[in-house]
């Protein structure tokens, strides 16, 4: 059939056509991202970017890709290279995979409502998820005041493995009491959200570490019964199992109205704490060290920026592969969206915006998309910047190391963001781009191999530039003087810069016609048509006609694909085509014109003629003649399956029907039969 490809992925949910998600290219995220050290590879997952989007965005400040999805939020990568996000709309979370296409969506079951705080795909593939439930209760009996029609609003935890079987189930309102609420909770309203649960993850012992907001907590509890095992809470808090030390805020001791609790892997206990509840309210990120013997929590770690920030609502943390963290501010009013740093409390990116966002929940990093690793350069050898299949096609040689430090290179699908070139632009970018960065630049001494093998194809070395600027997104590109490897396709340059890199090409590639071969003859009216791919193709289009002045456009399409197919076509006709390609925002000339023709159908045996009967064609359309008017056509395929029927007097169209060969019999009232032998090429289906 016909097909058509385009730039844009659309992907319709079980819901409205309102809801449905499409990825789009934005050419920025009206933020402003400053590196002033090495940041983790990887792209920020900024949920919500705007109130109906979630979007990725790099260091260079833009947004790369964006998925529309109406209103959202909780935006986590996956540990299988995808995605997943609520979905406000449907309700429910949604999976995508490492392509950014949709897997499925997953909640809590019913009668329990979905609850955009948490839901996750863990290392086992199992998904957590967090939900609410309404629980009448007479408060008047439990606080003074209380409304004896009240509503508390209750957490559930539900675990589904794999195949979607509820595994877990564990329900706040069984576990906690209403009077383990802080004490600015109005327990004598008529609906009270007495708990707030924002967090549920794994910990190291499969257990849950649950992060209690409204009662200002942390509780684990036991993935097997649902018991809570301790609660760990501060200064507000009504009841805790520990003592916090060395944690002292003028008098007020530990955290306030906490989110996004997790095990870092020093072991401690590390959140975002909100602080809302201090005198004087202030947020930070802050881990302690536990001993639950004793029953102690040490404070082991905290960030405070240097421009004190105060989030009411949401913030998050996020321990990255390579130890720095990511800190969401939440909705914090300086313009401070995020900072990445790491344990010494060096910040290595931070973000920030002058137009308001709609308030991230959280932000999270993931290197979905595209690939980059962070090493440990501490020796003099060659370090690869890979991991099992995945590859950012370079490798670092050291020389000489005067001092340990780290490096970080990432490869990314699409061309650089503003283009700029000291000299005259080439011919042709090539869809990638590199970044290389380092702790210290100073520390070592190396070069840099980049293999194009995969990305230039049949394009010689000689013809291919490797370009370079110092500062990603930024500055104008230079050609790199680097020598190429004898008998690869691999450039070396030597010292190692640090920056951006990028390659392209003076010669320009256009796209050219291979089948069917040109005045071929085909015998089917379904064809598929095939072209060379041109170097930096964003797509194709094609035209097909009847006229060799293309005055006559049959068919018209685009594709991102160097074939397709086309359907419909008519028997014994002439068609001219050709394709041009596409490089946004411009198309390239069209190629030569090739033709082909459709074969005619066609008897196998002789044109059947009995006392003056007779079963002919015409073009598709078989006839007969001289028979009664009570006599039947009958059309069976190759297995003898009746495929089509009717009366003698009506013409058939052979066009409508299977391909191959075909079995016509007339069926006179008296039991005589006439039979032919049909050819069909092709048809519509």
């Amino acid at each position: 059939m016909t097909t058509l490809a385009t730039l844009a992925l659309l992907i319709t949910l079980a819901s409205p056509p309102d809801d449905s998600l499409r990825l789009i290219y934005a050419p920025n995220a009206r933020v402003r991202i400053a590196t002033p050290g090495v940041p983790s590879p990887g792209y920020y997952l900024i949920g919500a970017i705007d109130l109906d989007s979630v979007g990725f965005i790099d260091n260079a400040g833009v947004l790369v890709n964006a998925i529309q999805t109406g209103p959202t939020a909780n935006f986590n990568p996956t540990p299988y290279g995808g995605i997943t996000f609520y979905h406000g709309q449907l309700g429910k979370y949604v999976t995508m995979d490492d392509k950014l296409n949709f897997i499925d969506t997953f909640g809590v079951e019913a009668p329990y409502k979905t609850d955009f705080h948490e839901g996750y795909l863990d290392r086992g593939r199992r998904y957590v998820v967090l939900g609410t439930e309404d629980y009448p209760i007479d408060m008047s009996a439990v606080v003074p005041g209380g409304d004896p029609n009240a509503v508390l609003i209750g957490a559930v935890i539900q675990e589904f493995d794999r195949y979607g079987r509820k595994t877990f189930e564990w329900r706040s309102i069984k576990h906690v009491s209403p009077l383990e609420t802080t004490s600015d909770i109005d327990l004598t309203n008529k609906r009270i959200d007495y708990i707030h649960v924002n967090s549920v993850v794994e910990d190291y012992d499969d257990n849950f570490l649950v992060s209690c907001r409204n009662t200002d907590q942390i509780i684990k509890i036991d993935r097997k019964t649902g018991k809570v095992l301790w609660r760990l809470g501060g200064s507000a808090a009504k009841k805790t199992d520990f003592t916090i030390l060395n944690d002292d805020n003028n008098g007020f001791v530990g955290f306030s109205h906490q989110h996004t609790v997790i095990r870092a892997r020093h072991g401690d206990i590390m959140m975002f704490d909100n602080g809302n509840l201090r005198a004087d309210p202030f947020s930070r990120v802050v881990s302690y060290k536990l001993d639950e013997q004793k029953k102690t929590a040490t404070k082991y770690w905290e960030y405070i920026p240097e421009q004190q920030q105060f989030a009411a609502t949401m913030g998050s943390v996020q321990e990255l592969f390579d130890g720095n963290i990511l800190i969401g501010w939440g909705s914090t009013s300086t313009g401070l969206v995020a900072t990445e740093v790491d344990r010494s409390k060096r910040v290595h990116a931070e973000i920030r915006t002058d137009s308001p966002l709609a308030i991230p929940y959280r932000i999270r990093k993931s290197t979905t998309g595209m690939t980059g690793y962070r090493r440990t350069i501490d020796s003099a050898e060659s370090y690869n910047f890979s991991w099992y299949d995945s590859t950012t096609k370079a490798i670092v040689d050291v020389h000489r190391v005067y001092s340990p430090t780290t490096m970080v290179v990432e490869r990314h699908p699409y061309k650089p963001h503003n283009l700029l070139f000291q000299n005259a632009a080439p011919c042709l970018i090539y869809p990638t781009r590199w970044t290389v960065r380092a702790g210290d630049p100073s520390a070592i001494d190396a070069s840099l191999r980049l293999d194009v093998s995969r990305l230039i194809g049949n394009i010689e070395m000689h013809d291919v530039q490797l370009l370079y600027r110092p500062i990603e997104g930024d500055e104008a590109f230079t050609e790199v003087n680097a020598s190429v490897i004898p008998g690869t396709n691999t450039f070396v340059t030597s010292p190692i810069r640090y920056g951006e890199y990028m390659i392209a090409t003076t010669y320009c590639q256009e796209p050219a016609l291979t089948r069917p071969l040109n005045r071929s003859d085909v015998s089917s009216q379904t064809i598929g048509l095939e072209w060379t791919t041109a170097l930096g193709a964003d797509g194709y289009e094609i035209e097909v006609s009847t006229d060799p002045d293309f005055t006559n456009t049959q068919v018209f399409l685009r594709t991102m694909l160097a074939d397709t197919v086309i359907d419909g076509l008519h028997p014994n006709t002439t068609y001219y085509w050709h394709v041009r390609v596409i490089r946004q925002p411009e198309v390239g000339p069209w190629t030569v014109t090739w033709q082909f023709k459709t074969e005619s159908m066609t008897s196998v045996d002789s044109e059947s003629e009995t006392r003056g009967r007779s079963v002919y064609l015409d073009g598709t359309m078989l006839h007969t003649q001289g028979f009664d008017s009570e006599s039947t056509i009958r059309i069976s395929d190759m297995l003898g399956k009746t495929i089509f029927e009717t009366p003698s007097t009506s013409g058939v169209d052979l066009h409508s029907l299977s391909r191959g060969t075909l079995f016509v019999s007339v069926h006179e009232p008296r039991g005589r039969i006439t039979r032919k032998t049909i050819f069909n090429p092709g048809s519509g289906h």
